[in-house]
């Protein structure tokens, strides 16, 4: 009996091992096509589509790369990788799957392996905008800003009326120092799209970094841009966080504080928002606070160089200039290109008494962005106190030729007799 009850179960496995999966309904087409709309119901019925050996191997390629892109909206990037490998194993030629991976890929910060996945996209599809758009954005991620305006310009040539093209070229001219440029492509992109959220934030971007950096403009411009992006899209938390940096620039620190406390109540984990805030508290002569949210922002996102940089501002003005070089050491080993933290390191080196290393840093800024008039400044009254007077004038009359009406270069050339 008890034998003969083991083999019926046995038999009865063995029944349902071999009965074939579930075959997918021919609803489940349009259900699996609907993955960015409704990605839980859709993955499920894509995975019938996978798992059913009749379909043909056109609709289970096309149920990988929509279950794939159902997990890549859900910021499942693993399983999104995953599913669009599939796509490729089946079709090595998908350009569509290829930079789609590129997409997911990038969106964990694996810059090269977007890379590489774009460049597939791009070799099989040389007319693939987007595919140029993706790969740009990890060149972006690397800091290679030349790699990334070429395929932005590519992207452009292909598509002219490519806002997202224009807007991703902007913000590489902006790293670049390249902020008149910037401005025009972020200006183009709002044209073509005047509901562009993004594309005024960037412009708000590129003209705050004109302001911070060559002293040209003013903060009021940003701050509109970042306003109206607002306006066009209160979901985007990083809008909040710049446009509190350019209150706090504009030394409305009582406006910068509401607006990074707004990023800190719904994203609590967001390390610019507490970055913002310690930039507003700094700025109220609170650096004890200021200093306790860089700390919450880098623990956060330890690769987060600007907050790095800002607490070695922070550290500085408390004349704790040990601690304040090694923030900035910080920074510039995350982005060796941050001519903002070879500026600020040299002005802590000063004040130690090694003129010496600050002349190096600060000439790094200038090599790093020739408009950077604080940087000339800088040297030339490192110069000027070493004695060495025509370096001094040089550096001077260098910030004079960018901004004209720079009051410090002015003050000390008219010193100098000129």
């Amino acid at each position: 009996m008890a034998a003969r009850g083991l083999g019926g179960l046995l038999l009865c496995v063995g029944l349902l091992l071999a009965m074939p999966a579930l075959a997918a309904a021919p609803a489940d087409r349009d259900e699996c096509g609907a993955s960015a709309d409704r990605p839980e119901a859709a993955s499920t019925a894509c995975s019938r589509i996978i798992g059913d050996a009749s379909e043909q191997v056109a609709e289970r390629i096309q149920a990988f790369k929509n279950r794939g892109r159902g997990s890549f909206n859900r910021k499942d990037y693993d399983r999104a990788i995953a599913d669009y490998s599939e796509a490729i194993k089946l079709s090595p030629t998908d350009a569509w799957a290829f930079a789609h991976r590129c997409e997911a890929y990038e969106s964990k910060e694996d810059h090269n392996a977007a890379i590489a996945d774009c460049s597939a996209a791009i070799k099989i599809d040389p007319k693939y905008a987007w595919a140029y758009n993706n790969r740009g954005i990890a060149y972006y991620g690397l800091h290679d800003y030349d790699a990334a305006l070429a395929d932005h310009a590519e992207a452009i040539r292909i598509d002219p009326g490519d806002t997202w093209a224009y807007a991703r070229r902007g913000m590489a001219r902006t790293e670049k120092g390249e902020f008149d440029q910037a401005i025009a492509d972020l200006t183009e992109a709002v044209k073509i799209d005047p509901k562009y959220a993004f594309g005024f934030g960037q412009r708000g971007q590129a003209l705050f970094k004109k302001r911070l950096i060559t002293k040209k403009g003013g903060w009021e411009p940003a701050i509109a841009d970042y306003s109206e992006a607002i306006k066009l899209d209160p979901n985007l938390l990083w809008l909040y966080s710049s446009r509190g940096v350019a209150y706090s620039n504009n030394r409305k620190y009582e406006l910068a504080v509401p607006d990074c406390s707004e990023v800190i109540k719904r994203e609590p984990n967001n390390a610019g928002g507490y970055n913002c805030r310690g930039v507003a508290y700094e700025g109220l002569m609170e650096f004890g606070r200021a200093i306790a949210d860089y700390d919450q922002s880098i623990s956060i996102n330890p690769r987060n160089g600007v907050a790095y940089w800002n607490r070695g501002n922070a550290r500085r003005s408390q004349r704790k200039y040990d601690e304040a070089i090694r923030d900035y050491d910080q920074a510039i080993a995350i982005n060796p290109k941050d001519f903002n933290a070879f500026n600020s390191r040299g002005k802590a080196y000063f004040a130690k008494g090694d003129r010496n290393q600050a002349i190096a840093d600060f000439t790094q800024a200038t090599q790093l962005d020739p408009s950077y008039v604080e940087a000339y400044d800088n040297r030339g009254l490192v110069y000027e106190e070493l004695g060495r007077r025509t370096d001094a004038i040089a550096d001077f009359r260098n910030a004079q030729s960018i901004d004209p009406g720079d009051p410090l270069s002015r003050q000390r050339l008219r010193v100098f007799g000129f």
